[in-house]
């Protein structure tokens, strides 16, 4: 029989334990076949599936069939199963100071990791890279280590996953404020924007760059941020740190010539997966009938992947008309208490009262990791989500359904798709996982990363090259690098200083506050908290030269507009008085709940994140000039903080990352240290939360989680 035959006499609801013996016999001739094995590999984890049909003998057969494609935590189950060889075989693949069993793929890479071979590994998602960390955390081999990750999510879910497992002995550094111990084990988990803004990192002994493919400038929307990640590989290369690169899908990488590694990119899974394809038109309502006919049809937990956050919310109002109010408590203890902190419109609310999870840009951080709990825990069945979920953060799905084939406005490419695909199934929870992809999906098509630090061409962005010293550049690089400063208006260290910026840009935005300043108009020179004509000057040069269409997109044209959010956000009502704001500007027939979205991804990508960005470098750009003209120097250092930190003392909005919502985090503000994060944290896992009168019973459940993973 071949590989089909087997699969769907595995997959027959009427399958007798009789026929055992028979479909491992078929399964076992695949496994000795090297040209089969791959797929014998597969049928093995289907057959795991089904492995309470298996009689005493024929769990031995089952287990030596696993040991023999490697998936040795597979044998744990059944290690009284086990034959002695086999056993031995097992303990071997236990890793030194962790309680953990390696399948024969992450042995393979943890012995290169510990002979201190550099490695790149491309392997699926199911395929559990991030244990290898672990596992050379545990050799104590290495004093300082960085772990550099694309989202503040994923810093997160790593400073937990670290944090039970080597609490005692090692210190996590994950917020710009912490610095390192002389006792402990350092451990930074950094986003690549972190890595640059810190000056310890000069004695690195070992390094992981997560999700490595977003090098490449090509597969990040924000070229920003692959920018700022290219240039903290750098950073950290420069320090001769062995490093392990991991990421999916990936068949061949470029521009890393310099550096010795070992390229591994394997086809190793330790969960099988069905694709069902039902290629239906974009438009119309067969898609979304489909959709609702699935969700009816699925009883375990499913992500349901959409192209941005406007479709998610459209898809998650079409499912709510759909599936009954969950019975779950913490269903809706968990809506009741988002609709009194955000809005009682917003369709996320409902959603969530339903069973249903978003998580999207405009989803408060630590409400999204709430969520990601509660759809690992089972609490809620459906999590629609968009790239942000996808990007490295670890769900448990028995079912993906591929609801658009685009991101944002473009179309899916294959290695996009391939990553949705890979988050079906979990090692050890749902050995077969279900993808339903509901439109045509992309061609195949190979994957080639390229680092544009090594393979410098006339398309490599200026704001990159002008971050590298000269003898890193090539002759073309170099030439457009002395071109761009000496025609420049500002220094050379100013648009390095603003290496975000492109420096056309900088020097449009030069010569205007150049003619301000010369012509005795000083309204740009402030320091701490501005005056309002102050900071809607300064906006009105971030909104029309520095971040336009970004905030355009976001429904803020002018200088004036942007002023108005930071205001309303600074109030002492906060977060809540400042959605409600929002809501109440709607007009006739808008949507509150998109108003509450659009306001909600201003907070974060904006107010706390980009705004501060711009802000900072206006101020270098107008301290030069200010000299130049011998002036007063402005200092917008204060009001940048402020923003970033949403108005809160800093230890309190940082406690966000950890989990905690910043409604939250304000109540807990009276108990806690505001100027040192770890005394925060340290205070923070000692509360006794029950002495806190303002705390609702939801909010203790929610930082009492918290607690224990810090």
């Amino acid at each position: 029989m071949n590989y089909h035959q087997v699969k769907e006499w595995l997959a027959r609801d009427e399958l007798q334990p009789s026929e055992m013996f028979s479909i491992l016999s078929e399964i076992a001739s695949q496994v000795n076949d090297k040209k089969t094995h791959n797929e014998g590999r597969d049928l093995v984890i289907r057959t795991l599936a089904r492995r309470h049909l298996c009689g005493e003998f024929e769990t031995k057969i089952l287990a030596s069939l696993v040991r023999t494609v490697g998936l040795y935590p597979y044998l744990s189950p059944m290690i009284d199963a086990v034959e002695d060889e086999d056993l031995l075989a097992y303990e071997l693949h236990r890793p030194d100071g962790l309680d953990a069993v390696f399948h024969s793929l992450q042995a393979r890479i943890y012995y290169q990791l510990k002979a201190g071979s550099n490695v790149v590994l491309s392997a699926s998602t199911s395929v559990g890279k991030s244990l290898l960390i672990d596992a050379i955390i545990a050799l104590e081999k290495f004093k300082k280590l960085t772990i550099v990750v694309p989202t503040l999510a994923l810093i997160d879910e790593t400073r937990r996953r670290l944090a039970h497992k080597f609490r005692d002995r090692c210190n996590l550094i994950t917020h710009p404020s912490q610095v390192a111990r002389s006792d402990r084990q350092n451990i930074y988990i950094l986003t690549q924007e972190r890595v640059r803004k810190r000056i310890d990192l000069s004695n690195v002994d070992f390094f992981v760059v997560d999700e490595f493919y977003k090098l490449d400038l090509r597969r990040d929307d924000d070229k920003q941020r692959a920018i700022d990640l290219n240039l903290a590989f750098h950073q950290l290369a420069a320090t001769d740190a062995q490093f392990y690169l991991l990421g999916p899908n990936v068949q061949a990488i470029k521009g890393l010539d310099k550096y010795e590694f070992h390229f591994i990119p394997s086809d190793y899974s330790t969960v099988a997966v069905d694709v069902v394809q039902f290629d239906l038109p974009r438009n119309g309502d067969d898609r979304p009938n489909k959709l609702v006919e699935l969700a009816a049809s699925l009883n375990d937990s499913t992500l349901i992947y959409c192209q941005g956050p406007g479709s998610a919310t459209k898809v998650a109002a079409r499912l709510v008309r759909t599936i009954a109010v969950s019975k779950d408590v913490s269903c809706a203890a968990t809506a009741n208490w988002m609709a009194e902190n955000y809005h009682p419109e917003w369709q996320a609310v409902e959603a969530m009262r339903h069973g249903i999870g978003l998580h999207h840009g405009g989803i408060p951080r630590a409400l999204q990791q709430h969520m990601v709990r509660m759809f690992n825990a089972g609490a809620i069945r459906f999590l629609i989500c968009t790239s942000t979920l996808i990007e490295g953060v670890n769900t448990a799905a028995k079912n993906v359904i591929v609801y658009d084939r685009r991101r944002n406005r473009s179309l899916l490419d294959f290695f996009t798709y391939k990553n949705i695909q890979g988050r079906a199934g979990r090692m050890g929870t749902y050995f077969v996982g279900q993808v339903y992809i509901l439109e045509k999906p992309p061609a195949d098509d190979e994957v080639i990363v390229e680092s544009p630090i090594g393979e410098q061409t006339e398309e490599t962005p200026i704001s990159l090259l002008l971050q590298l010293g000269d003898s890193e550049l090539s002759e073309l690089s170099r030439a457009r690098v002395n071109e761009v400063i000496e025609s420049s208006f500002l220094s050379a260290e100013t648009l390095r200083l603003n290496g975000s910026i492109d420096p056309d840009v900088q020097n449009k935005v030069a010569r205007k506050v150049y003619d301000l300043l010369a012509n005795g108009d000083t309204t740009l020179i402030w320091r701490g908290f501005p005056k309002q004509p102050q900071l809607i000057a300064s906006c009105e040069l971030i909104v029309d030269e520095l971040a336009g269409p970004r905030l355009r997109d976001l429904g803020i044209t002018s200088g004036r507009e942007l002023a108005w959010h930071l205001n309303t956000l600074s109030r002492a009502e906060g977060l809540t008085g400042y959605l409600r704001a929002v809501a109440e500007g709607a007009r006739a027939g808008q949507s509150i709940s998109d108003r509450v979205d659009q306001a909600l991804k201003i907070v974060r990508n904006v107010v706390s994140f980009q705004f501060p960005r711009d802000l900072t470098a206006l101020n270098a750009i107008i301290a030069e000039i200010a000299e130049r003209l011998e002036v007063a120097r402005p200092d917008y250092g204060v009001y940048c903080e402020a923003a970033e930190n949403l108005f809160l003392p800093w230890t309190i909005a940082a406690l966000d990352e950890y989990g905690i919502p910043i409604q939250i985090a304000a109540k807990l503000s009276p108990y806690l240290n505001r100027r040192d994060l770890d005394v925060t944290l340290s205070e923070l896992r000692r509360l006794d939360l029950s002495q806190i009168e303002a705390l609702s019973e939801f909010e203790r459940a929610l930082v009492s989680s918290v607690q224990v993973s810090i």
